[in-house]
């Protein structure tokens, strides 16, 4: 049986769920020793892994989670990478830092942090069929994609890995707990940006036996809860009395206050106060620096946060309005990410929708329930992602060829055929007969430009092989249903030559290709909407 879970990269926290098919949701997997349950708001704690790794300058070691201590900053045998999707996302730049005898980027960190956190997890789950789906950022999302697909799953050849956005995943993540017809909103404010939709629960007669939500309207923000920690930072920076000149000293200082502004950041959701300090190497000072609830809410009107947060909910509310769902049609408003937890970005929310509409419920998980929720068969998009073919011989040439079958973007259920073919017999008395279904890979997933390749041989010598073009289109698809290609059963068996069967194909509400298919010759219906794969 496939193991299904999502994957939520985050840039604070990183979180992996399991798909449980009893209960119809996605839940946490526990990755011991490198996660820890956090306080999140007013539901239960949650379970998540802080999104850092520190490499060892031995080069003996790595930590993960909650392995990092805030003592392995200023350990001069340690080198700690925190905020590493911000690099990946296109949001900041971190130059390379020393590692020992080499230098490591905030890129190559996030890859080695999330293939670390994936092994954990093939480890945790012990399954040879694994299903992968991972998060992206809405704004970022292609380059991201193909992160994900080149650089991470490089050391994951065993499992399947897909890659839908995040407020895709957080929007699956609350389906449940909604009605067909109804819209809802999801605000997705993590550590790195902030992402708003408006979706709609499909009716039953779109959605057929199973759920699913369609999009109306979304909008992304380069804004997250980093850049609150750094204005918090530079207020306290600015409350202390640091030698002038002094410009290394003055940076390990806010380093070191941007950690303490996250953890006060935290404490002001539900304290007046909180202290924000750090340890001055130099002089062996610690500074600290009191900041109130009104000095925070002060510092997010000056900074314009509140104002940039309120211009993205607007405009995607009046696109959405634009579409015919007002925000007295939203029924429910799922605010996702510990960005969320501030009071004044909830006071900002309640502001647009009525109270009791907006729900804060496990902000931390979301993501992840709802990636592996569509790992499990729910699913957000209305259409197709990617193109799709099938493989014949030319009877000419002997060659393979490829005819394109769905195009991306075809939105589906389908209701009339996406493609109508005629199967033709190989051989005389054949009773089987199929087709080959291929995924075209997006068009980063692989380099298949190359000419030649190296060939080893077992007496340990070398040559170089020409790829030819047809070997090349060949690797840049993936083969579907290579386990169960011939799916038709000739009874009497058929003729070579013989056009024997016509099929026709559709696409229905879970995004399964189906096969509709007449005997010719007995001229009766021997396949009725059958499904053959599944398409991403």
């Amino acid at each position: 049986m496939t193991t299904r879970i999502g994957i939520d990269f985050g840039t604070a926290n990183t979180v992996v769920a399991g798909w449980d098919p009893e209960a119809g949701r996605g839940v946490p997997i526990p990755l011991p020793g490198v996660d820890m349950l956090r306080e999140a708001g007013p539901g239960p704690t949650q379970r998540v892994v802080p999104s850092l790794i520190a490499y060892a300058h031995d080069g003996t070691t790595r930590r993960l989670g909650i392995q990092i201590t805030p003592e392995m900053d200023d350990d001069p045998g340690f080198t700690v990478f925190a905020s590493t999707k911000s690099n990946v996302a296109g949001h900041a730049y971190d130059a390379a830092r020393p590692v020992g005898d080499r230098k490591v980027t905030g890129r190559e960190a996030a890859t080695q942090f999330l293939s670390d956190i994936m092994a954990l997890a093939l480890l945790t789950i012990e399954d040879d069929d694994l299903e992968i789906v991972a998060t992206a950022p809405v704004e970022s999302f292609d380059g991201y994609r193909d992160w994900l697909v080149r650089e991470v799953r490089e050391g994951l050849p065993a499992a399947r890995l897909r890659i839908v956005d995040e407020a895709t995943a957080a929007a699956v993540g609350y389906s449940a707990r909604l009605n067909p017809g109804d819209a809802f909103a999801v605000i997705d404010f993590g550590a790195g940006t902030l992402d708003v939709s408006v979706v709609r629960v499909q009716e039953p007669d779109e959605a057929g036996s199973g759920a699913g939500v369609r999009t109306i309207a979304k909008r992304g923000l380069d804004l997250g809860g980093n850049t609150i920690d750094a204005f918090l930072a530079e207020h306290a920076l600015s409350h202390l009395a640091l030698p002038h000149g002094d410009q290394i000293g003055r940076n390990q200082v806010f380093r070191r206050l941007l950690a303490s502004a996250e953890r006060a950041k935290r404490e002001l959701a539900t304290a007046e106060q909180a202290v924000i300090r750090a340890a001055d190497a130099r002089s062996d000072r610690v500074h600290q620096v009191t900041v109130t609830r009104g000095e925070f809410d002060a510092l997010l009107r000056d900074k314009g946060v509140l104002r940039r947060i309120n211009q993205a909910l607007r405009s995607c509310l009046d696109s959405a309005t634009g579409r015919g769902f007002g925000s007295e049609d939203i029924r429910g408003v799922f605010l996702v990410g510990g960005s969320c937890l501030i009071p004044a970005v909830q006071d900002l929310v309640h502001l647009h929708f009525d109270p009791e509409v907006v729900h804060l419920d496990r902000p931390l998980e979301a993501v992840a329930a709802g990636a592996a929720g569509i790992a499990g068969g729910s699913e957000l998009f209305d259409h197709i992602q990617h193109d799709y073919a099938i493989r014949h011989v030319d009877h000419d040439t002997g060659a393979y060829e490829f005819e394109t079958l769905v195009e991306a973007g075809t939105a589906y259920p389908t209701e009339e055929p996406v493609k109508t073919l005629t199967v033709r017999a190989v051989h005389d008395r054949q009773r089987r007969l199929g087709l080959a279904v291929y995924e075209l890979a997006h068009a980063t997933y692989r380099d298949a430009s190359a000419e030649l390749e190296i060939s080893f041989d077992a007496g340990g010598g070398a040559r170089t092989v020409t790829v030819t073009p047809q070997q090349r289109q060949q690797r840049s698809m993936l083969w579907l249903n290579e386990d169960s290609p011939t799916f038709l059963e000739a009874d009497p068996p058929a003729t070579a030559g013989e056009d024997r069967f016509r099929i026709e194909f559709r696409i229905d509400a879970h995004k399964r290709l189906t096969v509709t298919a007449y005997d010719l010759r007995r001229q009766t219906l021997v396949l009725d909407r059958q499904p053959v794969v599944r398409l991403a």
